[in-house]
């Protein structure tokens, strides 16, 4: 027989999932005792050999409030064919495809060993995901090399129904059109100027085609990807399969940033210009579409918007001192265009990573919410020439044990929870829903407010932490608690995956 603490530990590696008590506050006054706050922390994605493939959707409560999901904590009946949701008490009948179920022959959802389950949705496939590779040309010869090296290799690893595009900047931002015939060609912008989405839209020339007649009536469905039906004509995002050679050329052509550097400056680097167009193109072609910004640059920026430092040599970037004193020139306002311009990205389940290479700071404390905000990488090295970079961009497309990237895009957590609990806040690299549901809490911890979250990219190793309030011991009295004296929590993450159908896996735990 297991001890307990053998069965919390097993519960922890099949879910996920580690709280901070496994025994809960039987009160709001206990609760307010506890040296450290109660909560979790959920791992949504952790890997799992012997989960089995559900293609099918998952059965929900009819309450409208309620909305949990079947899970194996629930009490069934077997010869009415009903079930009893555990977080709201209501009684549910099964669907049709379930009639053949029974106490010998139950479905997995409702198997003790899979408190953790996952289905997949094959209603349709998902879009493709997007990668667009935003390039820094002020950096040296070997390093440039090395970069175009590992980006042609991130090509080979790339699934060939994913979609490119390929920015490039220095003193100026280039938007290179792709599959453009016996020439290269670019639209080249300022580097000191930000340009709005609408702008980037008329300068670009991306006008709205005309749908057919048979698209029109496809695009009504809901499970058809969005862009099939707001589709522009684009020169600049392609599918791989299409511009393999096209793009290859373009990187194997780029050359180092052409303007001249006096002694004693910078080079004049646009970076903030160059990630607020690729940001802009995303947003207004592919809007709630599974996209990721790759930006690469050796250096901080130094001029346009985002600027962190100038270019001259005299005025050296912001120390720890200077940002402790609140002494840095440029810090507040970069710092409030890079978290805008994260706001935009995440707003449209985009992802920004950022890979910094160089020996002096880049301005990553000012770019920090692009991570933060968006699950995207944050990488920081001295040199792109290094076998530690290139070791570590080619385990960003690594796969596991299914063959199935372990990258995944779109993700949306939300918790159930049962009636002695309310949801204070998560911490982590998501942004609010603002689904104020009856399980949210007046205190907010972290990003509260809510029961859902948006997790624009998403591992198997992306963590969470969650908080929870118990209920007064007043509130209690005027609810029906479970006579079985245990408390429920149900996790639901909705997430893509690079290619294929979207997914949801549902972790319920009690304790």
């Amino acid at each position: 027989m297991t001890t307990y603490q053998e069965y919390i530990t097993q519960n922890e590696e099949r879910d996920g999932i580690r709280f901070t008590w496994n025994v809960w506050p039987s009160s709001r006054i206990e609760s307010t005792r506890l040296v450290v706050p109660f909560g979790c922390l959920y791992t949504p994605l952790k890997e799992r050999v012997d989960l089995p493939p559900l293609n099918y959707d998952p059965v929900l409560c009819t309450r409208t409030t309620c909305r949990a999901i079947l899970n194996p904590f629930c009490n069934v009946d077997y010869r009415a064919k009903l079930w009893i949701c555990n977080f709201c008490l209501q009684r549910n009948n099964f669907p049709p495809h379930y009639a053949g179920i029974t106490e010998q022959l139950q479905p997995a959802e409702l198997s003790p060993q899979f408190t953790t389950i996952e289905y997949t949705l094959m209603r349709a496939p998902a879009s493709p995901a997007i990668f667009l590779f935003v390039v820094d040309t002020c950096m040296d010869e070997d390093d440039l090399i090395a970069l175009k090296e590992s980006l042609q290799m991130a090509l080979s690893l790339l699934p060939t129904d994913a979609l490119v595009g390929l920015i490039t900047f220095g003193r100026v931002v280039h938007v290179h059109e792709l599959n453009c015939e016996n020439m290269s060609r670019s639209y080249v912008f300022r580097g000191t100027k930000d340009l709005t989405p609408k702008q980037i839209q008329e300068m670009l020339g991306l006008k709205k085609q005309q749908q057919q007649p048979n698209q029109a009536s496809l695009s009504g469905n809901p499970n058809i990807p969005q862009q099939q039906s707001n589709v522009f004509h684009n020169k600049f995002i392609k599918p791989l399969s299409t511009c393999d050679m096209s793009i290859t050329d373009i990187l194997g052509e780029l050359q180092r940033d052409p303007w001249p550097v006096p002694q004693g400056k910078r080079a004049l680097r646009s970076t903030g210009a160059a990630l607020s167009i690729g940001t802009g193109l995303l947003e207004t072609l592919y809007p709630n579409v599974a996209a990721r910004i790759m930006v690469f640059f050796a250096g901080p920026c130094t001029q346009g918007p985002g600027i962190i430092v100038d270019e001259d040599f005299k005025h050296t970037i912001r120390s720890h001192h200077d940002i402790e004193k609140d002494n840095a020139k440029y810090m507040k306002k970069a710092n409030k265009f890079y978290e805008g311009l994260a706001n935009r990205a995440a707003a449209n389940g985009h992802v920004i990573d950022l890979y910094s290479s160089a020996l002096d700071q880049t301005g990553l404390h000012e770019m920090k919410y692009c991570s933060n905000y968006t699950g995207g990488h944050m990488v920081m090295g001295d040199s792109f020439n290094t076998s530690l970079f290139k070791q570590t961009f080619q385990k960003v497309f690594a796969k596991d044990n299914k063959n199935e990237y372990r990258m995944n895009f779109g993700a949306t957590l939300e918790i159930k929870t049962s009636r002695e609990l309310k949801v204070c806040g998560a911490i982590g690299s998501c942004i609010s829903l603002t689904q104020r549901a009856s399980n949210v809490s007046e205190t907010e911890l972290g990003i509260g407010g809510t029961n859902a979250w948006k997790i624009c990219g998403i591992y198997p190793t992306s963590t969470l932490a969650i908080f929870y309030e118990i209920l007064s011991q007043q509130q209690e009295t005027t609810q029906t608690v479970p006579t079985d004296q245990r408390g429920y929590v149900q996790f639901i993450t909705q997430y893509q995956p690079i290619s294929g159908f979207k997914k949801i896996r549902v972790t319920t735990v009690a304790r």
